[in-house]
């Protein structure tokens, strides 16, 4: 089996032999500076006090991140900073209840690489905290449609944090031509989406993960892997929105009924 690092949309790759980066840990390279108000729905997965994953407002209690952010993790172990443009400081800290993850996500695939946060004490909306509508199900985003991600990973393939919030715009790249570009390390399920610039130079990377893709103002999809970040050859992928839909309201909904009985 290959292994290789992975970081958020990015992964560091070596022709002779590739290795596994931290997942945790993605960013965003070729994006400019922008507050939060710009993603109200972005916030930071603080684990052990400091930024490890981007995540995704869409209720008062749920954030959706990736499951290889949070795979074999207690629930204790994190807190959600939301309304804020650091990822270090400021906003609000709110502490995570309980995690669910997909259950047929495994590292040896990436497949369904999603997760659900639940917070005990609801966020309070505001210009700095929103939620972000879902892609519905089965909804498709057309290629070379552009798309928004953001988050606090690198500003470079190679170190470079940046001190505020990073978007950059990249566009839908064509399941097929996506899976002949990562051949035979890994293959673009339907469970996938990738996006990427024409010509490279924009991109997740390390420290992004779990954070959003959005596109026509829903979320699309979440950071997950990809080689390097932004090489022209390899777009990133995410964990598409729209295809796991159905396993993420059956899970809000009874995350939701199980705390409902608790306090009763």
């Amino acid at each position: 089996m290959i292994s290789f690092f992975i970081y958020l949309a990015c992964v560091s790759y070596a022709v002779s032999s590739p290795t596994i980066k931290s997942l945790d840990d993605l960013k965003i390279v070729g994006g400019e500076s922008i507050e939060i108000t710009d993603a109200p729905y972005q916030v930071s997965l603080v684990r052990g006090g400091r930024h490890s994953c981007g995540g995704t407002i869409v209720a008062k209690d749920i954030i959706v991140t990736a499951a290889h952010c949070v795979l074999g993790a207690l629930a204790n172990e994190f807190q959600i900073r939301a309304g804020s443009s650091y990822s270090e400081k400021g906003g609000q800290l709110y502490p995570v209840g309980e995690i669910l993850w997909h259950p047929s996500f495994d590292y040896g695939n990436m497949d369904s690489d999603i997760a659900i946060l639940w917070l005990p004490k609801p966020l309070v909306f505001s210009d700095k905290i929103r939620p972000v509508q879902l892609m519905g199900r089965g909804e498709e985003i057309n290629d070379g449609d552009d798309t928004i991600v953001t988050g606090w990973g690198n500003l470079y393939e190679i170190g470079g944090t940046p001190s505020t919030l990073q978007r950059v715009i990249v566009q839908k790249i064509n399941n097929e031509i996506c899976n002949d570009a990562y051949k035979p390390l890994y293959a673009i399920t339907n469970y996938m989406l990738c996006a990427g610039a024409p010509g490279g130079g924009k991109d997740a990377c390390q420290g992004d993960s779990g954070g959003p893709l959005v596109h026509n103002n829903k979320l699309a999809g979440v950071v997950s892997w990809g080689l390097g970040c932004a090489r022209p050859e390899y777009p990133g992928v995410y964990s598409k929105v729209s295809a796991l839909r159905s396993w993420l309201d059956d899970n809000i909904y009874q995350l939701r009924w199980k705390h409902i009985w608790r306090s009763v």
